[in-house]
């Protein structure tokens, strides 16, 4: 899943409502078009950047995280309209083969959980007992009073999908991977600005394409 900046979305048509100059001093007029190719956020120089194709050639926007004026976080509807999709149509085979969605099945750990581990990472562990586990969740909240409480019971969930990966259980494995997605994405929305919001939402794209990785294919977005 790519990152999301406002309403702007990659592989569509974009048209520009209000010209503007970007930090690298690239000026684009009000009325110009092209298609939007990427997108994303620059963490060590606290940047948003956008990659326009208009024509043969691509253009790199850059924008500073914090800027005062001009495109930004929160603003970009008010210098892009966006317009239709233009994202190149994929054939869709009738038959599909079930091996391509198969999960993956890694080797069984070597070792149990020590019995000195923190009783997060024994549950995570835990192949037994219901899919949630609210008694640890509501531990873990009380014990990290901050939005980092959410991602870290996101890794419990994930280390948890893994067990049941380990064991063969494609099920549990699929609800642990639900459980992990949904608390990233509370973390996410825990975010108190539009610079945070956009850096936490990247953070979380990135945690759900490296789940999805693991376990072989997503199995929340296939029929």
């Amino acid at each position: 899943m790519a990152c999301t900046i406002d309403h702007l979305r990659v592989d569509h048509r974009v048209t520009v409502l209000r010209e503007f100059t970007d930090l690298t001093g690239n000026t684009v007029r009000a009325g110009e078009t092209g298609v939007l190719r990427g997108l994303g956020l620059d963490t060590a120089r606290m940047e948003l950047w956008i990659e326009l194709e208009r024509g043969a050639a691509r253009l790199t926007l850059r924008f500073a995280l914090r800027a005062p004026d001009g495109p930004r976080n929160g603003h970009m509807r008010d210098y892009f309209e966006m317009g239709e999709d233009v994202t190149t149509p994929r054939a869709v085979p009738v038959f599909r083969d079930p091996a391509a969605r198969a999960m993956i099945v890694p080797p069984r750990a070597a070792e149990p959980a020590s019995p000195d581990a923190g009783s997060w990472a024994r549950a995570a562990r835990d192949t037994q007992g219901p899919d949630r586990l609210e008694a640890v969740e509501q531990e873990m909240l009380r014990a990290i009073p901050h939005i980092g409480a959410a991602a870290s019971i996101a890794e419990m969930y994930a280390q948890r999908m893994r067990a049941f990966q380990r064991a063969g259980d494609e099920t549990r494995a699929l609800a642990a991977f639900r459980l992990a997605v949904d608390w990233m994405g509370n973390y996410a929305s825990s975010a108190t600005s539009g610079g945070e919001g956009a850096a936490l939402s990247c953070e979380r794209d990135r945690f759900r394409d490296a789940l999805v990785r693991e376990f072989g294919h997503d199995p929340t977005r296939e029929g």
